[in-house]
């Protein structure tokens, strides 16, 4: 009996500090809201702040509404106060639907207008369609054995004919209105279709456990990365007279559907990729290897330097609106029209392009070609986009593709908004006039950022809001360049010294001349030189003409060899009224082989590159005035081979 109670004092002494140990985590669910938003090329790092009150203890808190397509790996929480994090641990919450978008509400009372403004309409038309049935059914006048005066029967005639004539245009009038509202409730229904579609109304928590040895008010910092994200430069360059800078906007475009809206936020914009592996290569040896080696033939892309295509789904063959086309590593992008058509003005052979869309599958594709298509699969969840590239195929309904446009341009007349844009911030484009946006600009160790001061709205849709960065006056050297023997047009350059000081990125450039929209160039900054070479487009103002000197041409035959004679004329007429200078370029052929030479090369005036044998001319025309240029050249080679010369 002694030995039981020894045993039970024992275990009740070690039960008591166990039960005090093991005091209930309390949970309390937390309510953040986004502070600043940092938009990477591919993918935003999202930064929220939030208050919570603490008790002594340990706390589990639960930050809800996260957007369910975050990469888990880059979540990081801080704190302030006297308390201790414990654990950090991400979890779905597909209980709890995200916030239904404004855009369905307001696309609900549109419709419900419509359907009453048609009710009565229909109500209007019944009216109308009984006075015409009632004026067919008397149009008797008096009985058999009755005669009607001439004057009488002339203003029943005139009554009779006045009156249906109006009833039968007022049913014709009714009815086109009719068929143009039930087409806006047409579209609208199918709006509010592509929005519910593929809206994924899951959320994702933060559950953060703390431990604090007494009540404070803490203050938390979430920051994570989200995947549905990302931007692309282009620039608006107008040049208004050629002996001044030239104009430079710099703009964002930026689009994300990372399942929460960013309002009103703090934005910073970075040419960084946090989506590209951070390792640097190791060079291993070169094993040499017989065989032929692999490369893309450039032939076989064409010699347009563009690269156009059409993004549409797998399954419908629909088109997509608004997909996004990026080129792999670059800023260079742009997004597809109405008719799912997209052109990248650049000539990206064997580099990659990465197309995405709202609710689908992502993947990334070899430039192989000028034209390219891309069928794009749906996908359940929106936690990756990825393209991919399919064969030539027809659209399975062309009244679905209609649909599609006339979907997109009912959108445009309900938002007021241009072709799937939109800018949003404390002030819109318009309010805001000429007003630059005030920038910071800060270089860090590997990118650029640029913090922007005014907050910004990035919706939750996927579409492009554009964001002006800067706006430079850039000092700049105007010449004209033109190669005959390629193109007869002459095309105005603009050469811009220092540019690395204006912290540019690779981008599409919309081309403006005097007022005028001359058509789209691309800024290619991994070919740039000390010295920016920029082309303006095409001036018709100068006429070029390039012929062969017939009497110059000759063959001779000597021994067990032909010589050929060539000669050629360029002649260049400025019909500006100023003077201009031009940058011509030809060439003389190179030799393949010790059996061909090249002799008696001439081109008065000129810069013969020894390598390339490229001529190059550096003319000054005066206004309304001409200069003529020639060239000549000999070629030597066996009698037994054949030689194309022309």
């Amino acid at each position: 009996m002694k030995r039981l109670c020894i045993l039970l004092a024992v275990l009740c002494n070690f039960y008591i500090p166990t039960q005090a140990q093991q005091v209930a985590t309390k949970r309390q669910e937390v309510t953040s809201k986004i502070q600043h938003v940092l938009a990477f090329v591919s993918g935003a790092q999202i930064t929220r702040k939030a208050t919570a009150s603490l008790t002594a203890g340990k706390t589990e808190l639960v930050f809800t509404d996260i957007s369910p397509n975050i990469d888990k790996q880059s979540i990081q929480v801080k704190g302030e106060g006297a308390f201790t994090i414990l654990s950090v641990i991400h979890q779905m919450n597909h209980l709890k639907e995200q916030t239904r978008r404004e855009e369905i509400t307001k696309l609900e009372t549109q419709k419900n207008a419509l359907r009453l403004r048609a009710s009565q309409e229909r109500t209007m038309l019944t009216v109308y369609k009984q006075e015409e049935a009632m004026l067919l059914k008397n149009q008797a006048i008096g009985g058999n054995n009755v005669g009607v005066k001439t004057t009488d029967l002339k203003d029943a005639v005139d009554f009779q004919r006045k009156r249906l004539a109006e009833a039968l245009l007022k049913q014709i009038e009714i009815e086109q209105t009719l068929a143009k509202l039930d087409s806006a409730t047409n579209k609208i229904d199918a709006q509010m279709t592509a929005l519910n579609r593929r809206q994924n109304l899951s959320t994702s928590e933060v559950l953060v456990t703390v431990s604090a040895k007494e009540g404070l008010n803490a203050k938390f910092e979430i920051s994570y990365l989200v995947k549905d994200a990302g931007w692309y430069a282009t620039y608006d360059l107008r040049v208004q007279d050629i002996s001044k800078p030239l104009d430079l906007a710099f703009k964002a475009n930026i689009r994300q559907s990372s399942g929460e809206d960013w309002r009103d936020v703090k934005l910073s914009i970075s040419n960084g990729n946090p989506t590209e592996g951070g390792t640097a290569p190791t060079l291993t040896a070169w094993l040499l290897r017989y065989g032929a080696p692999y490369s893309i033939n450039a032939q076989t892309v064409g010699d347009k330097n563009a690269v156009a295509g059409v993004v549409y789904d797998e399954e419908s063959g629909e088109p997509l609106i608004g997909a996004s086309v990026m080129l792999k590593g670059t800023t260079i992008g742009t997004t597809t029209d109405e008719n799912g058509v997209f052109k990248l003005n650049t000539f990206p052979v064997g580099q990659i392009l990465v197309v995405s869309s709202l609710g689908y599958n992502t993947q990334e594709v070899i430039v192989s070609a000028n034209q390219m298509e891309f069928a794009l699969s749906e996908t359940q969840t929106l936690n990756e986009v990825v393209v991919t590239a399919g064969v030539r195929r027809e659209y399975k309904s062309k009244d679905k593709r209609k649909k599609m446009v006339e979907r997109e341009e009912d959108e445009k007349q309900l938002q007021g908004k241009a072709d799937g844009i939109r800018i949003r911030g404390q002030a819109t484009l318009a309010d805001r006039g000429s007003i630059e946006l005030a920038v910071d600009t800060k270089f860090q160790a590997t990118t650029v950022v640029f913090d922007i001061e005014m907050p910004y709205t990035v919706l939750n849709d996927g579409k492009v809001y554009v964001v002006e960065i800067k706006n430079y006056s850039v000092p700049a050297t105007y010449q004209y360049y033109a190669v005959p023997k390629l193109d007869k047009d002459a095309f105005l350059t603009a050469q811009i010294p220092n540019w690395q000081d204006l912290n540019l990125m690779d981008g599409e450039l919309n081309l403006f001349f005097e007022g005028a929209f001359l058509g789209k160039s691309i800024l290619d900054l991994r070919k740039a030189s000390d010295t920016l070479e920029v082309s303006l487009g095409r001036d018709k103002g100068i006429v070029i003409e390039r012929k062969n000197l017939k009497e110059y041409t000759s063959k001779q035959l000597l021994s067990n060899f032909r010589t050929e004679t060539r000669a050629y004329q360029i002649i260049v007429k400025n019909n500006k009224n100023a003077p201009i200078r031009l940058i011509l370029q030809d060439h003389f052929p190179t030799s393949p082989n010790k059996d061909i030479t090249i002799d008696n090369k001439e081109a008065q005036g000129a810069n013969i590159d020894e390598k390339t044998n490229i001529i190059t001319w550096k003319l000054d025309i005066a206004p309304r005035s001409e200069k003529v240029q020639t060239f000549k050249y000999s070629v030597k080679y066996p009698k037994r081979e054949m030689l194309v010369l022309d």
